[in-house]
This record gives C-alpha cells, structure tokens and sequence, in this order.
C-alpha cells in the first residue's frame, strides 16, 4: 500500500469548483483527462508486459529493476494470453498509439503526479476548501492546470504524508505557477527543531493526534 497524503486546497468556491465532477466529487479528470479507454479495474501484468515488448518499451533506469523487466518480458507472448488479458493487450496499444499511455494508471503517474485520483474526499466548497488523499505525492500538475484555468485566483495548499513530519508542506499558485513553496527537506537532512516543526505542521493537516514521546 502506499504511503496517503492529504491535500487541503484553499481558494474561491468558483475555483474550486473546477475539480468537481457531475456526481459531485473530486475528479482530477475534470482537468486533465484521459483520452483512451480502459474499462477494466486491474491491470493485467502478462499483458501489460507484451504491451510493452511490442511498442520498444526502455527498461528502468534502476539497474536492479531493469534486470527483472527483462527477465520478465523474456517470456512474454500475446498469443500465449487469454482472452481477456489479450483484449487489454490490443486496448493498451490502442491507447498508446492515442495517448502516449497504455492504461489510466500509466497516465495519472505522468499526468497527475500520483497513480490514482482523488481519496477520502472531503469537499466544502461554501467554506472554500477541498480535502483529499492522494498516493505518495502531492497532485502538482493538477494544482498547476486549476491555477491555470483561473490565472486571477491565488491558490492556497497544505499537504503532509502520513511518514509524519517528512514529504509535507504549503504551497501557493497563481496563474499556473508555484509563487509561494515552504516545505520539509529529507527527514535526514534537518535539525531537530525543523523535524518537530514538521512534525507538528503534519499532524495539524492530517488531522490526528501527536503521537506521546516515549524519550
């Protein structure tokens, strides 16, 4: 599982509402939308793999990772897949020859900054706010598209990882720029005092209760 980070984003309600979608939720979609197809709510890795062998996919650039994508897709074959792994093969070239994206995974880690839309959603939209959970990282390029579809309105963010005190920090926006970044550095890399700064900041925007010091 990954590690959750929460997303509080402050702004005019008519701002906001630019990331709601028709049933009323928090979709990043409404900004930056897939154009392919994939219908299936699991990822076939055999398939993905011959995806990936028949478009000249590059390895990683991890050596350890590398290895064992090669090994892998050493025996991948699309004549060997069944018929539903060989439908999401076949739709998987089709978006990519569309896209540039095999699946709507591929695309939000590219395209969103994170691997899955919005979770744990908490939109206010009359008190200016919208709270979410995004996987491991704060959603970046759709904070930059809102900005940029209201280049007048400045935008407000907190985020913090549930690794608390480490990944977290503000963010302000205006006209689909970063003006304003105040964030932690490596948790390795600060003080003492900047790790409880940190710490403190996170448990604020997570909304949970510091854990007791045990020293």
């Amino acid at each position: 599982m990954p590690n959750w980070v929460t997303n509080k984003v402050s702004a005019p309600k008519e701002v906001l509402q630019s990331l709601i979608n028709t049933e009323g939720r928090i979709d990043f979609n409404t900004l930056i939308t897939f154009a392919g197809s994939f219908p299936w709510k699991g990822i076939d890795s055999a398939a993905e793999q011959c995806a990936e062998v028949i478009s000249g996919q590059p390895l990683n650039e991890h050596p350890l990772i590398a290895s064992l994508q090669q090994s892998n897709r050493q025996g991948a074959n699309a004549l060997n897949l069944n018929d539903e792994q060989f439908e999401q093969f076949v739709q998987m070239l089709r978006n990519k020859r569309l896209t540039g994206h095999f699946h709507t995974l591929d695309f939000a880690n590219a395209n969103w900054g994170t691997k899955w839309n919005a979770c744990d959603q908490d939109p206010d939209l009359e008190s200016g706010t919208l709270k979410f959970d995004t996987a491991w990282s704060c959603p970046e390029p759709v904070l930059k598209a809102l900005s940029a579809k209201h280049p007048e309105a400045e935008i407000c963010v907190v985020y913090a990882d549930e690794d608390i005190g480490s990944n977290c920090g503000t963010l302000k926006l205006k006209a689909g720029e970063f003006v304003f970044r105040d964030e932690s550095r490596g948790w390795h890399k600060m003080s003492k005092d900047e790790q409880e700064k940190w710490q403190a900041f996170a448990y604020e925007v997570k909304g949970w209760d510091p854990e007791p010091d045990n020293d």
